[in-house]
């Protein structure tokens, strides 16, 4: 698949109540050779107030947005010459909390989410939080709850994730957008059944017997 820019994304927010707006954005744009061309920052005013357990876990107060820009302000000002006539991959961990703040703004945005990417790939991991991954694989960012750090944390995992499945990028987006619930069982006595309706004991089995990166385990992966 083609795009017209390729970034890493992340957003510290007003917590996670329906509504939710973004304090912070960060992104940063890379190649197909995982070269990052740019990297790009800024708080941002939500006009609505912070959640105080955000507040706790991002240490984002009302009175650092001061002044700060709207994400509309940000996004159609400063950077009004990006996105929106693009079609823009959406790297994220947690892609689905993310993309529907970025999306308006682009022509159109694809998802990779590097959760569910590990989901898929990692199914006994310890969890699939981004800080657990980043210290599965030895990420030198620490992903801290601002979202530049984690937008770094986040680029650096999926490298580290494509270098040692020897993957593409596109291969790696396929993993992730087909690990779904509402996928069908292809084969064996459930053949037709929804993946999440499986017995325990028989996704138990099949994820002990099936090999490390089988096709099967991004679906298995969701349960």
């Amino acid at each position: 698949m083609t795009f017209d820019r390729m970034i890493v994304l992340d957003f510290e927010t007003t917590g996670l109540q329906p509504g939710y707006r973004p304090v912070e954005i960060a992104w940063l744009e890379f190649d197909s050779l995982y070269k990052v061309s740019q990297s790009v920052t800024s708080l941002i005013d939500p006009q609505i107030p912070i959640e105080p357990g955000a507040q706790k876990v991002h240490g984002i107060s009302s009175e650092m947005l001061a002044g700060m820009p709207t994400l509309e302000e940000f996004l159609q000002g400063e950077h009004a010459d990006k996105f929106a006539d693009e079609h823009v991959l959406v790297v994220a961990h947690n892609a689905a909390f993310d993309l529907p703040m970025f999306a308006p703004f682009c022509k159109k945005a694809t998802s990779l989410c590097t959760m569910r990417l590990a989901q898929a790939l990692y199914p006994t991991a310890e969890n699939h939080r981004l800080s657990t991954l980043a210290s599965m694989f030895a990420v030198e960012i620490e992903p801290t709850h601002r979202a530049l750090a984690d937008a770094g944390a986040c680029f650096e995992l999926l490298r580290a994730i494509a270098k040692k499945e020897d993957k593409t990028l596109d291969e790696l987006l396929t993993l992730a957008s087909e690990s779904s619930p509402e996928s069908l069982m292809p084969f064996g006595k459930h053949k037709g059944t929804k993946i999440k309706d499986l017995p325990s004991d028989y996704v138990a089995w099949l994820t002990s017997t099936l090999e490390p990166g089988h096709w099967i385990h991004p679906v298995l992966a969701q349960l």
